[in-house]
């Protein structure tokens, strides 16, 4: 017989989105389904069905199965057995409700919120002769906070993410910050003056510096990109690549974040797995079918589809340099604070990433907010280029997004970082 995998899920989203105090979205989303997974070496074929029934299933994929895979399914019986409770609950009013109030009373300017508050549940479960039965529970609570602002004709917004394992670990000092970050970052936009393309000193702040590194590091980690031949880090582990004060990893163990889980969809124990070890690639992202040992990284987005190898969540651990000094000790240089949609040549690191929200540093200190921006450029000249790593950590969590690779999106991530200088980098300026 064929190796053979079994794999279920049971998903339930809830969605509220509101604009100011109104709900102007509600989605209930309950999603379930099984599947076959037949490998045979590299070939992969995967058999899926929109139930749990073990009956099913077994009906739907024994013409395709060679010999009978009845004893397989004796020990296959995915229930639904553990309630999951419903965390959008009244309480969601009261935040969304306090923070309004103090996006609007921040400043005459501020004119609007969305809040996108989000809970998924996921019940997963993974059969194989080799491990038995595994199943996993995959909670997570999400919040994306737009602020809007205007001045005479021109409107600005920012917009700022937090999750949670569930809604008991809220605070309300938590959503206040939320709040005040996202509100001063749409009152300096604008604000903001157009400004010359060129080489800068770029300080990476940390809710801008996660998702350049996810694009330029994580995938070209995959052990399935790096296998490639012309691939940017094909045969690289050991090679020195950066400063020694750079050190990623990709932890699926961190709970409460898009990317979290106790096993993959593969059935393999997560853990969590260094990426570049001071300064050094020690390691690749790896899954069932890769050419090394999986180190618990196959995910897929639904039942579906065949794993793919895929990070969780992927972080630059925090080091030793205060962030204020490291903006001092730039003589000149653009400080960015947030940044989205990245796109990366999976194979080269060749990258663009738009950067929304900026300022020039002049002289150690940040002035002018600028106009939006384009980094480009080699990821491997760019972890090079690295001179220093600050020590204030922060995470951004994908809620309404995620993560995309070889038609399977969006995956749940998130990714974090401190605070990075990166020296001599060209910027090009969007409206030049």
């Amino acid at each position: 017989m064929q190796n053979i995998h079994l794999f279920a899920e049971y998903k339930k989203t809830e969605l509220r989105v509101f604009d100011n105090l109104e709900k102007s979205e509600i989605k209930n989303l309950t999603e379930m389904g099984s599947a076959v997974r037949l490998n045979h070496g590299a070939h992969r074929q995967v058999i899926a069905i929109s139930d749990l029934n073990p009956d099913s299933l077994y009906s739907a994929s024994k013409h395709l199965v060679r010999g009978d895979p009845l004893p397989l399914f004796k020990h296959w019986d995915p229930k639904q057995e553990k309630a999951f409770e419903d965390d959008l609950t009244d309480e969601i009013d009261k935040w969304n409700h306090h923070m309004n109030h103090l996006a609007l009373h921040f400043s005459p300017e501020v004119i609007s919120t969305r809040a996108y508050w989000k809970s998924v549940k996921q019940h997963v479960w993974f059969f194989a002769t080799e491990v038995g039965l595994r199943e996993d529970i995959r909670p997570c609570f999400m919040l994306e906070l737009e602020v809007l602002a205007r001045q005479n004709k021109k409107t600005t917004k920012s917009s700022v993410t937090k999750s949670w394992i569930s809604p008991k670990y809220v605070n309300r000092a938590e959503l206040e910050k939320l709040v005040l970050y996202a509100a001063e970052s749409a009152l300096d936009k604008l604000h903001a003056k157009p400004f010359h393309s060129g080489a800068y000193s770029l300080v990476l702040g940390p809710l801008a510096a996660p998702g350049i590194f996810h694009e330029v590091v994580g995938h070209g980690l995959e052990a399935d990109i790096a296998a490639l031949t012309g691939a940017a880090f094909h045969n690289s582990k050991g090679e020195r690549i950066g400063s020694d004060k750079l050190t990623i990893v990709d932890d699926p163990t961190s709970l409460g974040l898009p990317g979290s889980y106790n096993i993959d969809d593969e059935g393999i124990t997560a853990k969590c797995t260094t990426l570049v070890e001071e300064g050094r690639i020690s390691n690749y992202l790896s899954h069932l079918h890769s050419k090394v040992q999986s180190n618990g990284h196959g995910r897929v987005i639904n039942y579906a589809h065949p794993p793919l190898v895929r990070m969780s969540n992927t972080f630059v651990l925090p080091g030793e340099d205060e962030p204020e000094e490291i903006i001092l000790e730039t003589k000149s240089g653009i400080y960015i604070k947030n940044a989205f949609n990245g796109d990366v040549n999976m194979i080269t690191g060749e990258f663009k990433i738009h950067v929304t929200e900026g300022y020039l540093i002049e002289n150690g200190k940040l002035t002018t907010p600028i106009t939006p921006s384009i980094l480009k450029g080699d990821g491997r000249k760019l972890l090079r280029s690295i001179d220093r790593v600050g020590n204030d950590f922060q995470i951004h969590a994908e809620v309404r997004g995620g993560c995309g690779k070889l038609g399977q999106s969006p995956l749940p991530v998130s990714a974090g970082s401190p605070t990075v200088r990166v020296l001599d980098w060209e910027v090009q300026a969007i409206d030049s």
